[in-house]
């Protein structure tokens, strides 16, 4: 079984810079790549001590956060020539202008092209300051844009020890765990074209194991053989992924989770807070003669940093947003320079717009979980929200069942974090010192060894022609009467082994000819095709089922079996073969192979996995 371990390290949180005492070593940057906001984690592989935050943005701002905003703004407006990131774009937005926002979904335009034409949320609250959304390469050019400035945000900052900078840097980035594998790979083409690196020198891993993975370091109620969901509270999205402890050591340094159910998500994350407390505070001041547009700038900054993090629904003290020049108007709840809000007002006309969908979302996960939730994790920056977390403890599934709910501490930046755990063990193995000596076989582990399958993944054969077949479906052929049906060898919600070949036996029959070679025969042609749907198509060319990939195995130069059939009197080619599978944290694959484990071995891969 396929193991992704770590180095045990203790884990304090702290922001100072990497030592370069541990002498030979590599320094590891993670990227939690976010729709809204972007945060950096690094640590070096013989250091005691880390992960560190990032906390300085260099020319993204000069604001000391732990995130930076994830936006661009580039001086002609569209998309070439000088541009500013971060934080300094982000005011320009501050002053009504429109900059860009949100490209990083772009790198996965079809499926949240449907996630956003299924958000309510997404049709009503628009953004006021992005420019319209981009896809190909007008996203991959913004997404490369923007690592540009975060790695020299990276360089600048650990480029400041000689030791340090003459490194070895190897980058990890974070994506969503609900994309399409071809569509997480645009993320590290991306990566390579900002110089983070090429090909394995850059590691993805899905948001929500980096997630799991951060609270088992951080979650003591948490033990082996517990089931557990994350909720990874963006500000864009909301994504849910299911785990269970199959492996815990008692100091909590070696674990093994497996996922326990698909995943799920949603555009609900904490941004429409601010997009539907700008909504209302217009329809409130419509008709108050004062009002300045300029004033919602302070109205949404106090909103951002003071209101929205708070926020419990429990306070009996009204919220005052002090804004420079506003007139007394009591109908309004406005008095001199200040703008009055109660916590009943925000509750049922802001919050629970958003909120709302996100129970509705955990509940869902809960109920498609294997075996019973112990406890639901709050990750992501809005998952440090007192009202949230009340409102999850709310639901009816959590109370039913004794769900704990709880969130981390540093929520906002558990996932790059995580990402640095989950990736430290592995780089400190590759370290190879040729000297001679050899290690005993480690036992510390900490990672994700199985996952849900999220879809059915399957083929297309001839069966056997059987009753209950539709009669437009049968089709005479060389081996007797037979239909064109489908054979899902994954279906969703199987356990898949992370990392490890799984085989999928089939056959293929044919007729020998006089005078025609047996390859030529038998040449095998092979289709992979998914469905989303619970319960897939059983018959092929069915519009639920799309091809992701296709390939062929060719058998030139190897001895192929004969059988006799219809009583000896005709032979037929046939040749047993499998197709692999391999699925990992960020990479599908498939392989026809022929002869496995023999002399006459013959492997195909298929070139690309293409889920358009």
């Amino acid at each position: 079984m396929s193991i992704l371990s770590f180095k045990s390290i203790s884990m304090p949180q702290s922001s100072g810079t990497v030592s370069a005492a541990a002498g030979r070593g590599k320094v590891l940057v993670a990227v939690d790549f976010g729709t809204t906001f972007t945060s950096v984690a690094y640590a070096h592989t013989a250091e005691a001590a880390g992960p560190h935050l990032l906390m300085s943005w260099g020319e993204g701002g000069d604001n000391t956060e732990g995130q930076v905003p994830t936006v661009l703004r580039y001086d002609n407006g569209e998309m070439s020539g000088p541009y500013v990131w971060g934080y300094r774009a982000q005011r320009w937005a501050q002053q009504s202008e429109r900059i860009h926002e949100w490209f990083k979904l772009g790198l996965c335009d079809d499926f949240e092209e449907r996630r956003a034409r299924e958000s309510e949320l997404a049709k009503l609250y628009g953004s006021k300051t992005a420019k319209p959304p981009v896809k190909g390469e007008d996203c991959e050019k913004l997404v490369r844009d923007y690592l540009v400035g975060i790695k020299q945000a990276v360089d600048k900052k650990l480029g400041a020890d000689e030791q340090v900078a003459a490194m070895e840097r190897l980058y990890i980035i974070t994506v969503p765990a609900l994309w399409d594998y071809s569509e997480q790979e645009k993320t590290r083409a991306c990566a390579e074209r900002a110089d983070m690196g090429k090909g394995s020198e850059i590691t993805l891993i899905p948001e929500s194991e980096a997630a799991g993975i951060w609270a088992i370091k951080n979650m003591p109620s948490i033990e082996e053989g517990d089931a557990f969901v994350v909720c990874d509270a963006g500000g864009g999205t909301v994504d849910l992924t299911s785990f269970r402890v199959k492996f815990l050591s008692k100091d909590r340094r070696q674990c093994e989770l497996v996922g326990a159910g698909a995943g799920s998500g949603g555009l609900c994350g904490s941004i429409f807070l601010n997009r539907i407390f700008e909504r209302y505070l217009e329809e409130k001041l419509r008709d108050y003669p004062s009002w300045d547009p300029d004033f919602m700038i302070d109205a949404l900054g106090a909103f951002e940093t003071r209101i929205k993090p708070n926020f419990s629904g429990r306070n009996k003290d009204a919220h005052f947003i002090r804004i420079q020049g506003l007139k007394p108007s009591p109908r309004h709840g406005i008095k001199k320079n200040f703008l009055e809000l109660t916590d009943d007002e925000l509750r049922v006309n802001v919050f629970d717009i958003v909120i709302n969908k996100i129970r509705v979302l955990v509940r869902d996960q809960i109920k498609h979980t294997e075996g019973s939730v112990k406890e639901v994790v709050l990750a992501g920056g809005f998952g440090r929200n007192p009202y949230l977390k009340r409102r999850l403890q709310n639901l009816d599934c959590v109370v039913r069942q004794g769900i704990k709910v709880s969130e981390f501490e540093d929520s906002a930046t558990a996932i790059v974090k995580g990402a640095v755990t989950a990736s430290l063990y592995g780089l400190e193995r590759a370290t190879v010192a040729f000297d001679g000596a050899f290690n005993f076989m480690s036992t510390r582990r900490v990672g994700v060894v199985s996952r849900k399958a999220g879809r059915h993944y399957g083929t297309w054969g001839y069966d056997d022609y059987k009753d209950g077949d539709p009669i437009e479906k049968k089709e005479r052929r060389d081996d007797g009467v037979k239909v064109a049906r489908m054979h899902w060898f994954a279906k969703m919600n199987d356990d898949i082994p992370n990392g490890e070949p799984q085989y999928y036996p089939y056959e293929k029959i044919a007729k020998v000819i006089p005078g025609k070679k047996a390859h030529e025969v038998c040449l095998i042609d092979i289709q992979i095709f998914v469905c989303e749907k619970r319960n897939p198509p059983e018959y092929r060319n069915d519009p639920n089922a799309w091809k992701i990939t296709d390939f062929s195995l060719d058998l030139q130069g190897l001895t192929i079996p004969t059988i006799p059939y219809n009583g000896g009197r005709t032979r037929f080619y046939k040749a047993n073969f499998e197709i692999e599978m391999i699925l990992e944290a960020t990479s599908l694959t498939f392989c026809g192979v022929y002869g496995r484990n023999t002399p006459d071995e013959r492997r195909c891969p298929a070139k690309k996995v293409s889920f358009k």
